[in-house]
Order: C-alpha cells, then structure tokens, then sequence
C-alpha cells in the first residue's frame, strides 16, 4: 500500500473488530485485514496465541491459513489489527520491537480503556511511529 493511500475499513468490518475486542477481554485481540489500494475487503480474526492482556501473538496456523486465502482471492494484506485493552490507542514499544513488516503495513489499534472503543491506525518504523488517516465506509 503507497505511503499516500488513506486506509478504508468498511463499517461492517470495523464493527466486528470491535465485537471481537470486546469479546476477547481481558487479553488482547488480533487479525489481518486484507484487500488493495488501501481498501479494505476481508477480515481474518486471529487467536491471540499468547492469551495476554498485553501482548499478543497471533496463532501461526490461522496466520498461514489467512495469507493463504489472501493469495487465493488475490488481495493482499493491507493492516494489521489488534487491542490495548487497558492503555490508550498508541503503539507500545513491544508493537515497535515485534513490528516484522515495516511501515509497508498499517497497524490498527483498538483501546478499551475507559470503556469507550478508540481506534487510531499507524505506520511503524523501528523506533517510531506515524499515524495513518483512515475512514469508515457505508459498504464494501
């Protein structure tokens, strides 16, 4: 995805990431979002292997099985998404060291804290981050 592309997560999707974070509480949540330029089309919801509430590692089967797919369908990753259940929406400095993709992949993050879903999304480098404007679309 261009550095310049806006990231698009359809309303649907981005409500079921927030049921997901919800409903994985007290840990952590995580998935991949897929599509292309930006858009995003397809949701992979992943196990938090480490079952954490404040780490996650996302179950290397269900991680194959998506990118898989991925390639099957032929989209391609496009954000990386998981939950602070308890700190704000802002990258940690576990996310900067267990960043593996660059800033070529945006990371979604949901907060919980206060009870109130935030979601901010950011391009990580190895000891910084930006953050990515992104929308919510009406529809797929």
């Amino acid at each position: 995805m261009s550095l310049a592309v806006k990231l698009q997560i359809p309303h649907r999707i981005l409500s079921e990431m927030l049921a997901q974070a919800v409903a994985e509480l007290p840990n952590e949540c995580c998935g991949l979002l897929a599509g292309g330029d930006g858009r995003v089309t397809h949701r992979y919801p992943l196990r938090n292997a480490l079952a954490s509430p404040v780490r996650y590692e996302s179950d290397p089967k269900e991680l194959f099985a998506a990118h898989k797919d991925m390639k099957r369908k032929g989209t391609e990753l496009v954000a990386i998404y998981h939950s602070h259940p308890t700190s704000d929406p802002v990258p940690s400095r576990t996310d900067l060291e267990r960043n593996f993709h660059g800033s070529d992949v945006v990371h979604v993050i949901i907060s919980l804290k206060d009870g109130e879903p935030r979601t901010r999304a950011w391009r990580l480098g190895d000891a910084s981050y930006d953050e990515v404007g992104w929308t919510c679309l009406d529809a797929v």
